[in-house]
């Protein structure tokens, strides 16, 4: 049984972060060991005013990294939100000292910093994650587009300038996936567009159909079934393999489904708004089956990068 540190947040009620990514994993087969980086009672689509608890201190995180220090048996970690600079700063330390003592162990950096050309983390954790990107001991990223941007540090609005994005953070992480590209760049708004890269392959682009509502927690998903696949390609054939996002994204869209199965028909979640959010809550229990089935995958592959 394969063992994962995952290092994000935790809401007690929903499912964002440890939460969102903790059962599917342990469906898979995987025994999961969670650093919580935030307590809440909920998450923030709520609405502010209704979100209680607390933010992990990096004097905290650090007392539980060193306290796992003799357990580290780990064969990947994945990290999310963080919720300041001094919280990055402690998981890089941590995760960074225990890559270097193992190489093997595979890790996968969710750059959790904003979306839609709006930051929603202080600035100053941007330096940090660049140092992170650069280092050479992340194995994946899975940035949004502005996220992206960030990284590489210029705007991306072509097809071209996206592979010279990747082209260029492909200098040291070997994985890159989009998870979600901006509706200028492909020009198809019914559509999410995701893109994922490895070193010295051709970039292959996914196209998903867009659901009508807000949903938390699908990144957080996305990112535990990723480097379970990642994982699983590695092991059986000694490398990464081909990247194919098929199986991921078919998972997804299938908890999304079961997810709108079990809520009031035409109903459409929005941030702010209690009632809304608490239906579209995604349903990662009631989706069990989906975990380990390949039946009814779906087709989402559109093409090469350069072809598009």
């Amino acid at each position: 049984m394969p063992r994962l540190l995952a290092t994000q947040s935790h809401v007690v009620h929903g499912f964002v972060g440890n939460k969102a990514a903790t059962f599917p994993l342990q469906c898979k087969g995987w025994d999961v060991d969670c650093v919580n980086s935030v307590q809440f009672s909920n998450h923030t689509g709520y609405g502010m005013e209704r979100v209680f608890g607390t933010s992990t201190s990096a004097q905290e995180l650090e007392s539980v990294f060193q306290g796992l220090k003799s357990f580290q048996d780990y064969d990947a970690m994945l990290s999310g939100y963080l919720p300041n600079r001094e919280s990055v700063v402690c998981m890089a330390k941590n995760h960074s000292e225990m890559k270097k003592r193992d190489p093997r162990l595979m890790w996968l950096l969710d750059p959790v910093m904003g979306d839609d050309g709006e930051l929603y983390v202080n600035e100053n954790v941007i330096p940090e994650y660049k140092r992170l990107v650069e280092s050479s001991l992340v194995d994946v990223i899975t940035p949004n587009q502005f996220e992206l941007e960030i990284l590489y540090g210029a705007k991306i609005q072509t097809v071209q300038e996206l592979q010279k994005a990747l082209d260029s953070l492909h200098q040291t992480v070997p994985v890159i996936v989009v998870t979600s590209c901006s509706v200028e760049l492909f020009q198809d708004p019914k559509n999410l567009y995701c893109v994922a890269s490895m070193r010295n392959q051709p970039a292959a682009v996914y196209r998903v159909p867009v659901i009508d509502s807000y949903f938390t927690g699908v990144g957080d998903l996305f990112s535990a079934l990723l480097i379970d696949s990642i994982y699983n390609m590695r092991e059986a054939s000694g490398d990464a393999g081909r990247l194919d996002l098929n199986g991921v994204l078919a998972t997804v869209h299938n908890v999304l489904d079961v997810t709108l199965q079990h809520s009031p028909k035409n109903l459409k979640a929005s941030i702010g708004s209690p009632l809304t959010m608490k239906q579209m809550e995604l349903r990662i229990i009631e989706s069990k089956k989906w975990y380990n089935t390949t039946a009814e995958t779906k087709d989402f592959y559109v093409g090469r990068l350069n072809d598009i």
